[in-house]
């Protein structure tokens, strides 16, 4: 197990892993409930995502990871072929992952439809996981960009620490 993946195991079993993402989501909407409309669409630089941005930018990768997560079900099942396999991950020079082309925000989106995508991915995911059952932790596996070849219940872990680490950073750049 990579070191990378030694930090999404943190995040335990799958049960584990829904009451992290619970949490994370829970704070995610106080703190947003907090914001002004102007702060949340404010950049605090040219290149920084606005928090409304970071928000779109989780609701891409929580749509994803649930569609991976559904395919590797239906592979294990022997009722799809796997997906083939993605790019390697991009970095920036001081060595901060890069969010693959689609999952960057595209901005512009106002509050009520931010919630609105957050709540409708993430009934899906809950859907996806409680259709996978026991078959989470098993192969197949697929590769995330940087974390390597994962299983359903990798990808699940992957959206425990990417909300989380995300609520960080919006926290972070308000000086919450």
């Amino acid at each position: 197990m990579s070191a990378a993946q030694e930090r999404l195991a943190r995040f335990g079993d799958a049960v584990n892993c829904l009451q992290h993402l619970e949490r994370s989501r829970r704070e995610l909407l106080h703190l947003v409930s907090s914001l002004s409309d102007e702060q949340l669409s404010r950049r605090p630089s040219a290149e920084v995502w606005s928090p409304a941005e970071v928000l779109e930018h989780i609701s891409l990768v929580e749509e994803s990871a649930g569609k991976i997560i559904r395919r590797l079900r239906k592979v294990g099942l022997g009722e799809a072929e796997p997906f083939p396999p993605p790019p390697p991950g991009q970095t920036r020079p001081d060595g901060r992952p890069l969010a693959p082309p689609l999952m960057e925000p595209k901005g512009g989106l106002p509050r009520a439809v931010l919630l609105e995508r957050l709540q409708a991915v993430r009934e899906r995911v809950l859907a996806e996981v409680a259709e996978s059952g026991e078959r989470l932790s098993h192969p197949p596996t697929y590769a995330h960009p940087f974390f390597g070849d994962l299983t359903a219940l990798g990808w699940l872990q992957t959206l425990a620490y990417h909300e989380r680490h995300h609520l960080r950073q919006i926290q972070e750049r308000l000086g919450s």
